[in-house]
């Protein structure tokens, strides 16, 4: 059975929504208020399933006191019930599961309750399996459902609002959102773009079973699914010490390409400066660690460094130093004739002195 509080400052509309609501059964009514401040104490004690909340309040509007409510964390459904329709928008914005208007007809209250008791049912019932959703940052932004089905957008901007979220890992002001993906538009414009775009978003994470998956809270959007991403495991390899070259090559294999380095968003920029420069100091850190032998991950480690900053010379002179110790003088002279063509051609300059005195020694 679903437990219910009840908020309207209208005793009788309380009355009236409280006899519907046990005529339809299913719903134990565990509180209501004609004070909203009063209810709040109870909601937080309690935590019902389903919170029933007028929007015309003298004490409070019921929007600005849903915005105070953490729905996410007491995992209640917020059910708006008023005379006024104007409001739709700014319930949607904070996670209305649904919005009836008044005088109530019962046959309106009834699906909204059978709809949440059925929804809730789903949960339990898949709540023993967290299905993660896969994202790939390196390159393009990519999201697969549990099934390896790729998500499709309707928008780019839908694309980069999610990959947006995703990047952040926490709330973030609707302000600042607006700001970094809207720039040039003015804060009507960006306001409307922004809700459309949050729609669309939920839209389709929903249509791959994620339900209520961008939240809104304190004027601030986040993403409330369970993921995995190509960026995460980059960064548990990151964070041990390269040593083993079961873990250089799992770097190797995952890091194919810079972050976000295909969508050319404004706000990936720091992230794709910092994750590469990580990247690249682990590598060359297992290449100075573990430069005797031959060892085919050595020089994979290296021609990698070389592929993720051609023009850094002390890359070069890494692998050179390996043919040499090889014994391999041919493929030395190739590496080094190489670099000093790609050097010339495109910034018209030599290689520096330590590099030439190597190559003399040979």
């Amino acid at each position: 059975m679903l437990k219910a509080i009840l908020i309207d400052d209208e005793i009788l509309a309380l009355q009236l929504l409280e006899g519907m609501l046990t005529e339809i059964g299913g719903v134990e009514i565990i509180g209501k208020f004609s004070k909203p401040l009063d209810g709040l104490e109870s909601l937080e004690t309690h935590r019902p399933d389903i919170l029933f909340l007028d929007i015309e309040m003298k004490e409070m509007n019921g929007i600005k006191f849903a915005e105070t409510l953490d729905s996410a964390a007491f995992q209640t459904d917020i059910v708006f019930v008023t005379a006024y329709d104007e409001y739709a928008l700014e319930a949607f914005n904070v996670q209305a599961v649904d919005y009836i208007l008044k005088p109530i007809e019962k046959s309106r209250l009834e699906k909204t309750v059978r709809r949440i008791t059925q929804r809730r049912k789903q949960n339990d019932l898949s709540s023993y399996e967290t299905p993660l959703l896969k994202a790939e940052f390196l390159g393009s932004f990519r999201l697969l459902d549990p099934q390896n089905e790729l998500i499709k957008w309707r928008t780019k901007k839908v694309k980069e609002f999610c990959a947006y979220l995703i990047h952040q890992n926490k709330p973030i002001h609707r302000e600042k959102i607006m700001e970094e993906l809207w720039p040039n538009r003015t804060l009507d414009k960006a306001s409307v773009a922004l809700h459309t775009t949050v729609y669309h978003l939920r839209k389709e994470l929903k249509n791959h079973g994620y339900q209520d998956s961008v939240k809104y809270f304190d004027e601030r959007y986040f993403l409330s699914v369970e993921l995995d991403s190509d960026v995460q495991n980059i960064k548990k390899v990151l964070d041990q010490s390269p040593g083993k070259a079961e873990d250089i090559k799992k770097l190797i294999d995952i890091y194919k390409n810079h972050y976000l380095a295909e969508e050319y968003y404004d706000w990936a920029t720091e992230e794709r400066e910092q994750l590469q420069k990580r990247v690249a100091q682990y590598l060359e850190k297992f290449v100075v660690t573990n430069f005797i032998g031959t060892d085919t991950v050595l020089k994979g480690t290296i021609e990698r460094l070389i592929e993720m900053d051609p023009w850094e010379e002390r890359y070069t002179i890494y692998l050179v130093q390996f043919y040499i110790q090889q014994g391999n003088f041919e493929a030395a002279i190739e590496v080094y004739n190489r670099y000093k063509t790609i050097l010339w051609n495109h910034l018209a300059i030599k290689p520096q002195q330590k590099l030439i005195d190597l190559m003399k020694s040979i």
